[in-house]
C-alpha cells in the first residue's frame, strides 16, 4: 500500500477506533470510560461515532448532548432508517414525543416495518393519546404477529379504558404465547384474572410472575390482595409484608395488611400498618403503566 493511501486512510482508523472503544464503555455501562472517552471525540466525527456519542451522552444523562449528536448524525445520512429510528427514540427517552415522532415518521417512509409503528405508538401513548396509540400498535402488530410488545400495549390501553378488560385479556395472552416467562406480561394477566373472578387462574399467572422476578413489589402485593380475597390470611400477609419491604411507601399495600392483620388478631400491627398507610397515600400513585404495571385501573384502590 502506498504511502500516501496510508495517510488516507489513518484518520477513518482513528474515527473507527474511537467509536469502537465508545460502544466498548456503552456495553459495559462503564460510565467513567464513556466520559473519558468523549472528552476527545474525532475532528471530523462519522454518523457511526455521532451514533455511539447519542447513546453514550444519554446514558450519563447528557440529553441535550445527545440529541445534538444523533441529529448531527441524520444530518450526514437524511435517509438513513436506523439512524432516523434512533433519533426518535433519543427524543422519546428525553421526554420530547412532539419530535420524537415526526422521526418515526421519516423512518417509517423508508422501511415500514412494525417496530417502527410500535414506536409511533409508545409516542403517541405517552402524550395520552390513547386512541392514536392504540391504531399504531394494531398496525404494528399486523405487520409483525410476534410484536409481543405491541400486543401488551394494546391491552395497557384496553386497561386504561376501563371498559374492556376481555379486550385486554386477549392482547395479553398473544404476548404471553410469545414470552410464556415475562413477568410483567404475567403480573398483568394475573390482575386481569382477577377482575374476571378467575382466582386459581390469576394465582397461577402471578406465581410464575413472582418466579420470574421476586422483586417486583407489585407482584407480591397483588399475590398478596389475591390471598386475602381467597381467605388465605398467612399467605396474604408473607406476600404483602414481602411488598413492603420492597416498597416501604406502597401505602395501598398496608391497607390490605391492616384488614390481614385484623383478620389474624393482630390489632397492635393491623393499627401500625393503617397509620402508615394514612403517611403514603398521597404518595403511592401509578399513574404510568410502561415500566411499572398501571395498578389503580385495576381496581387497587383501598376498600376494593
Amino acid at each position: 500500500m502506498t504511502a500516501w493511501l496510508l495517510l488516507l486512510l489513518l484518520p477513518l482508523s482513528k474515527e473507527a477506533n474511537a467509536a469502537e472503544r465508545l460502544m466498548h464503555c456503552i456495553e459495559t455501562r462503564d460510565k467513567a470510560c464513556l466520559t473519558s472517552e468523549l472528552k476527545s471525540p474525532p475532528g471530523n466525527a462519522s454518523p457511526e461515532y455521532l451514533s455511539a456519542a447519542a447513546e453514550a451522552y444519554l446514558l450519563l444523562g447528557r440529553n441535550a448532548e445527545a440529541v445534538a449528536a444523533i441529529e448531527a448524525a441524520v444530518k450526514s445520512k437524511p435517509n438513513h432508517y436506523d439512524l432516523l429510528i434512533q433519533q426518535g427514540r433519543t427524543y422519546q427517552r428525553c421526554g420530547d414525543q412532539l419530535h420524537a415522532i415526526p422521526s418515526f415518521l421519516l423512518a417509517a417512509k423508508v422501511k415500514p416495518s412494525s417496530d417502527v409503528f410500535y414506536d409511533i405508538g409508545l409516542s403517541f401513548f405517552l402524550l395520552h393519546e390513547y386512541e392514536r396509540a392504540g391504531k399504531h400498535f394494531a398496525h404494528a402488530a399486523q405487520l409483525d404477529d410476534r410484536n409481543h410488545k405491541a400486543e401488551f400495549m394494546l391491552a395497557v390501553i384496553d386497561i386504561l379504558k376501563d371498559d374492556n378488560e376481555a379486550g385486554a385479556k386477549t392482547h395479553l395472552e398473544r404476548a404471553l404465547a410469545i414470552e410464556p416467562q415475562n413477568p410483567h406480561y404475567l403480573l398483568h394477566y394475573g390482575i386481569v384474572l382477577m377482575e374476571h373472578n378467575d382466582r386459581e387462574g390469576a394465582a397461577a399467572a402471578l406465581e410464575k410472575a413472582a418466579k420470574a422476578d421476586s422483586s417486583n413489589p407489585l407482584v407480591h402485593f397483588n399475590l398478596g390482595r389475591l390471598r386475602r380475597q381467597m381467605d388465605d390470611m398467612p399467605k396474604a400477609r408473607t406476600e404483602l409484608e414481602a411488598a413492603v419491604r420492597l416498597r416501604p411507601e406502597l401505602a395501598r399495600a398496608y391497607y390490605q395488611l391492616a384488614a390481614v392483620y385484623r383478620a389474624l388478631g393482630e390489632t397492635a400491627k393491623a393499627k401500625q400498618a393503617t397509620e402508615l398507610f394514612l403517611k403514603f397515600k398521597e404518595q403511592d400513585r401509578d399513574d404510568d403503566p410502561v415500566g411499572s404495571p398501571p395498578s389503580y385501573a385495576f381496581g387497587d384502590r383501598p376498600g376494593k
